[in-house]
């Protein structure tokens, strides 16, 4: 197993011939994290897309590949970032996140700079700010069942015309997670689009009719922009990691939470007041927390026990819901949004 290295290589003009016959095959090809720059009908203009910051999922870069493979030149200057190929390719393939012993990449955009993956992450903003981008998007899947979704820092003209290329819905955070979304550099705005779980033909079709659209539209900005869904300000339900954490349809009498083995179908759900998520052990609520940008517990505002069960306390969106223990606790249970979210609305 290689560690993934502070540094990235680059590639220049990739032919169609050179990206191998399969993602796969593309994805053994690389020697690491990878730039990959492909000339495009208007040189006075670029876009970039950054794919697999986290290894395990894969949709943007079976987009990327078929974009490549197809030769079709793109309406504008093309930067790829291929980024976590360590995590990818360390077997099986596509099965993890990060690399052991290493940090999310995508939780090392802000300083210090003192590990492999922070130096990665302060490479390629320098990178971005070089080139100079008019968009970015930033290409991911969820570890369980959803529809896709974007997500930024603001809810701009130019953000609502850039999701609105894949998605109606947009996820505004607030948070400091260290994500490449809350970054600001000499480049254009930053989205992430979340195509759907990973592994999911649908998410694969999604990202490869979208990516296609955005790499060969002439003019990304002269849209109206549509109604949408705007979930502002999330919070994020986070579990203690040494917790005994279990996802079932029935109780695990040992552990501290089971949650229920079917809660990814409620992203995107509105649900009311009083709706079990699952059963809470003998310390009730204890391992639970949910975080405010201000570092305030809001746990009790969002959440209680009934019986037994752990319950929203009022009316709530919720999303990003997973149903892998690993990243519930490196990451968190799910997001959620106070109030009920039924229709698009304008920004």
């Amino acid at each position: 197993m290689q560690p993934t290295p502070p540094t990235f290589k680059e590639w220049h003009e990739p032919a169609p011939d050179q990206v191998g016959k399969t993602y796969l095959e593309f994805l053994h090809m690389l020697d690491g994290p990878t730039w990959l720059t492909v000339s495009g009908e208007d040189h006075s203009r670029r876009r970039a897309i950054v794919t697999l910051l986290h290894g395990n999922e894969p949709s943007g870069l079976k987009a990327v590949h078929r974009i490549l493979a197809s030769g079709k030149r793109p309406a504008t200057d093309l930067g790829v970032f291929i980024a976590s190929v360590n995590a990818a390719r360390h077997q099986p393939v596509f099965s993890h996140r990060f690399l052991p012993e290493e940090e999310d990449l995508n939780r090392c955009f802000n300083p210090p700079r003192n590990t492999n993956q922070r130096k990665l992450a302060s490479a390629l903003l320098e990178k971005l700010s070089e080139f100079k981008p008019e968009a970015i998007i930033d290409t991911h899947n969820t570890s369980a069942h959803s529809e896709p979704f974007g997500v930024a820092t603001s809810d701009s003209v130019k953000i609502l015309q850039l999701t609105q290329l894949f998605t109606r819905r947009l996820v505004v955070l607030d948070l400091t997670l260290g994500t490449l979304i809350e970054q600001r550099g000499d480049f254009g705005p930053v989205v992430t689009i979340e195509f759907g779980g990973l592994m999911d033909p649908k998410a694969d079709a999604i990202a490869d009719e979208a990516l296609s659209k955005f790499v060969d539209l002439h003019h990304l900005f002269d849209v109206e922009a549509l109604p949408m869904m705007i979930l502002r300000h999330p919070h994020r339900l986070e579990i203690a990691d040494d917790s005994n954490l279990h996802y079932s349809s029935s109780v695990q009498d040992e552990a501290d939470i089971t949650i229920f083995n079917t809660i990814d179908q409620l992203n995107f759900s509105n649900v009311q007041e009083g709706t079990p998520l699952g059963w809470l052990g003998k310390n009730g609520l204890a391992p639970l927390r949910v975080m405010s940008a201000g570092g305030k517990d809001l746990l009790n505002d969002y959440f209680g026990e009934e019986d037994g069960f752990l319950v929203t306390s009022q009316p709530l969106t919720l999303f990003m819901a997973t149903t892998d223990p690993y990243i519930a606790k490196k990451d968190c249970l799910l997001y959620l949004t106070p109030g009920i979210q039924d229709k698009p609305s304008h920004a």
